[in-house]
């Protein structure tokens, strides 16, 4: 018989209180499969969640237990931080937008799929890339387009290119879109990545 415990490292995408002391998470696992936890009393627990270790952006070692029926939350029996991602709660900003990622990815992961690997990726570069990023706003747009590009939803156009090609960690540079039209991609991503993800809460 298999055991009903579960051990897995995952990044944490968002969590909801519930009743008095319980919190509802979600996390995204490796194979890019997202899992909803409930953590029993974590609102009062000093020992297995102490210092705000249940928070979204925080990559975590899991251990929870899968319940007998198949629509059952799965409970979060115990949680440790691999990387906080510090650096993300230096300014308002950088913080707001690490959470408009992990709010994103929230929206578009699916229960149940394990195959997307590639998303949970993307996650944790932007994540990680986020902490030295000096321009927020170019930030945002290049995490916008690759995650387009991941979900199939986006043809590539020229300005966008050098973009695409680039990792995470270089997107500071203005040659690749002058300031002047910067507002206006900003704009033109946010409607895209609002229109995708309204149609993938639909399935």
């Amino acid at each position: 018989m298999s055991s009903p415990f579960v051990k897995t490292k995952a990044i944490m995408l968002k969590k909801t209180k519930y009743a008095e002391a319980d919190l509802i998470l979600s996390f995204l696992t490796p194979k890019g499969e997202k899992i909803s936890c409930i953590a029993r009393g974590a609102l009062k627990s000093k020992k297995r969640f102490a210092g705000g270790i249940l928070e979204p952006t925080h990559f975590l070692e899991l251990q929870y237990k899968v319940g007998f029926k198949q629509d059952q939350l799965f409970v979060l029996e115990e949680a440790q931080l691999i990387d906080g991602f510090e650096k993300l709660r230096t300014d308002y900003d950088r913080l707001e937008l690490a959470l408009f990622v992990v709010d994103c990815i929230h929206r578009i992961s699916q229960e149940g799929d394990s195959g997307s690997d590639a998303l949970f990726n993307l996650t944790g570069h932007a994540l990680k890339s986020l902490q030295e990023a000096k321009d927020m706003k170019r930030f945002k747009l290049h995490f916008m387009l690759k995650l387009l590009l991941q979900q199939g939803s986006l043809e590539p156009e020229d300005w966008m290119k050098a973009y695409l090609k680039l990792p995470m960690t270089d997107n500071q540079n203005r040659d690749l879109i002058e300031d002047s039209k910067l507002g206006f991609h900003v704009v033109w991503a946010e409607s895209q990545i609002s229109e995708y993800v309204k149609r993938a809460e639909i399935f």
